[in-house]
């Protein structure tokens, strides 16, 4: 069931919700709110008026952003995110999953920063994709600052006509495993990123058919290819009869 704050983006079945749409700077906005993000508390000083009687003025770094346009914009980017997500079904037919994305937007609504703060979805070409139809859209300029800050949250139901893979706890991948989290610790490493998350389907014989990562910053979105190398090299116990679906997180 969808609730009041959830925004359809009319892409149909499977369907694809904005579950939230958060400035970082302003967390009153969880909750799956949309709000606007709004310049730090500068301790009695805001940096983005004038200040001292020589009625100089000093921007914040942080500015906000008109909550209004940044759904607009994800509306005129729907197409794009359906395509990404159509594309990967095409290859993984029981595909489906959460992200939750992060931007840096800055003076004149460019996307300097994106990256996967959360995803389930398990294919990274199509996280890829998205991220890039992020990247490349015109945001609004935030307001009172030299960047804004925002974050939000896609969706993504699996197709009913597909059985859905095996849900595998990380256990069940036997010896294998501290293998698997020592190639995501060195790949994290390898970028100074902080925890990363790998989550990979599994055929009936073990091996990778996709894996999809996710970060807690954007140094781990450089690591994801070293990630998604790395697990791809590497066989697992079968998860039986039908294909499994397993996360793994390095910290």
């Amino acid at each position: 069931m969808m609730k009041s704050n959830e925004i359809s983006l009319g892409f149909g079945s499977p369907r694809i919700l904005v579950v939230a749409l958060a400035a970082l700077a302003s967390l009153a906005g969880c909750g799956g709110e949309v709000t606007t993000n709004k310049p730090p508390d500068t301790g009695g000083t805001d940096s983005s008026t004038s200040g001292g009687s020589g009625g100089a003025n000093f921007e914040a770094e942080i500015g906000a952003l008109d909550q209004d346009k940044v759904q607009s914009t994800l509306q005129r980017t729907s197409d794009k995110l359906s395509a990404c997500f159509h594309n990967g079904v095409r290859r993984i037919p029981f595909m489906g999953g959460e992200i939750k994305f992060a931007l840096r937007i800055a003076q004149g609504g460019t996307a300097t920063v994106a990256y996967l703060k959360e995803s389930t979805l398990g294919d990274r070409e199509t996280e890829s994709c998205m991220l890039g139809a992020l990247r490349g859209a015109s945001w609004p300029s935030p307001v009172g600052g030299k960047e804004g800050l925002a974050e939000g949250g896609f969706s993504f139901d699996p197709s009913a006509d597909e059985r859905p893979p095996v849900a595998l706890e990380p256990d069940r991948l036997g010896k294998e495993l501290s293998k698997a989290k020592q190639a995501l610790a060195t790949c994290r490493a390898s970028q100074g990123a902080g925890p990363i998350k790998a989550t990979m389907y599994l055929d009936t014989a073990g091996k990778p058919l996709a894996i999809g990562v996710s970060s807690a910053d954007a140094k781990g979105d450089a690591a994801a290819s070293c990630v998604v190398d790395a697990l791809r090299g590497m066989s697992f116990p079968s998860p039986g009869s039908y294909a499994g679906k397993v996360s793994l997180v390095a910290e």
